[in-house]
């Protein structure tokens, strides 16, 4: 990890505004974290099987709120009283166990039994704020000085698990096993020593800077939906220079759904059906402006665009989509010469070929049939 760094900006200015910078990312989030503090000597202290269960569902739902149904990962919880309450013992005595004292907590689904430490540490940050932080993808791009969150930290770290162009591409993805974990801790450690802050204060103090460098939009399910509504400038846009201007979109809801992390099953149907909703609509008011055989070509491709969404089915949506990416792509076997998405593009409208983007993400994140996570590291 090479030498100690040192913090080069206002500490006190940006604890001050570490209440924002957490609310950026969700509503009232720093008055729900805030709350979890509080509650978390109670829990640890009480050793309730029912608490900690709601404690911990809690904590998972603050590191993924777009994502987490409380409710659901409590019942899950609830299935194993004994590792809940072999988890509380170690908490009560984290001081002697350190880092091992993760390791038993790991024993529970969602707090690190794939592997992963990112649930895990915001549960002893909340425990124990004065030895443990929160790991996050936007802190370790700061700590390592990636582009875009480079200024406060001198000299930047090197993570050997990961480049930093790995980490502005992995995002939300990025695997946090117990050895990163450590490296990560131990940076803050030596940096609360150096500025006589808590690991926590450190911890808030890289978020913050996080996001004032690069604010984190508010998200929403389907973030597509939300993403892309093409208003006349945009079109013009898109007529003048088509395929960067739409690179450039889809380059930003692309980022978007990095930052999100893991989604679930029905979110990623979700996304998909909204994308694939939004190519009907443009392939829609193309074929209104044409006649004959074209237009007839149009409707056509419309029908098998309803259907497909009211599928429902992530494999015949990906399906469809790799069947017509190969049908205009003169490298392909199936290649059929097919000018449509050409004409399109020339007319200022979006096709499925601007979104091979995210088409690969997908792909390479999720299992396309289960859309299960293909690295599931919570």
């Amino acid at each position: 990890m090479g030498q100690t760094p040192a913090i080069c900006g206002d500490l006190e200015a940006l604890l001050r505004d570490a209440p924002n910078a957490v609310n950026s990312f969700h509503t009232d989030h720093w008055e729900f974290m805030t709350g979890l503090e509080r509650r978390a000597q109670e829990v640890v202290t009480r050793q309730g099987i029912e608490e900690a269960a709601e404690f911990l569902a809690d904590v998972a739902y603050l590191k993924r709120p777009h994502s987490i149904d409380r409710r659901a990962v409590r019942q899950q919880l609830l299935g194993y009283p004994s590792d809940i309450a072999a988890a509380l013992r170690a908490l009560c005595d984290v001081d002697r166990l350190d880092y091992e004292a993760m390791e038993v907590l790991a024993r529970l689904p969602w707090f690190g039994r794939r592997g992963g430490r990112a649930f895990n540490s915001a549960v002893f940050r909340l425990t124990k704020p004065k030895s443990f932080g929160i790991i996050d993808w936007r802190n370790v791009a700061v700590l390592a000085g990636a582009g875009g969150f480079e200024g406060l930290i001198s000299p930047a770290l090197r993570f050997k698990q990961f480049s930093n162009d790995e980490i502005l591409a992995r995002r939300g993805h990025l695997p946090f096993t117990s050895d990163v974990y450590r490296d990560y801790n131990n940076t803050l450690r030596a940096l609360a020593r150096r500025c006589q802050r808590t690991v926590a204060e450190i911890d808030l103090i890289l978020w913050t800077h996080s996001i004032r460098r690069q604010p984190f939009p508010p998200l929403t399910i389907p973030a597509f939906t939300s993403h892309f509504a093409l208003g006349a400038a945009a079109r013009e846009s898109l007529k003048r220079d088509p395929w960067s201007a739409a690179e450039r979109m889809v380059e930003g809801y692309l980022t978007r759904l990095k930052e999100a992390g893991q989604l679930t099953r029905d979110q990623l149907i979700a996304e998909l059906s909204s994308l694939f909703l939004f190519i009907r609509e443009e392939c829609k008011a193309f074929g209104q402006r044409k006649r004959g055989k074209l237009r007839d070509h149009v409707n056509r491709i419309v029908t098998v665009l309803d259907e497909a969404i009211d599928s429902q089915n992530p494999e015949r949506l990906l399906s469809l989509w790799t069947r017509w990416q190969n049908m205009v792509d003169t490298l392909s076997g199936n290649w059929k010469g097919i000018n449509l998405p050409g004409s399109m593009v020339l007319e200022g409208y979006m096709v499925l070929e601007h979104f091979i983007a995210v088409k690969d993400y997908i792909e390479s994140f999720y299992d396309r049939v289960t859309l299960d996570p293909t690295y599931p590291c919570d």
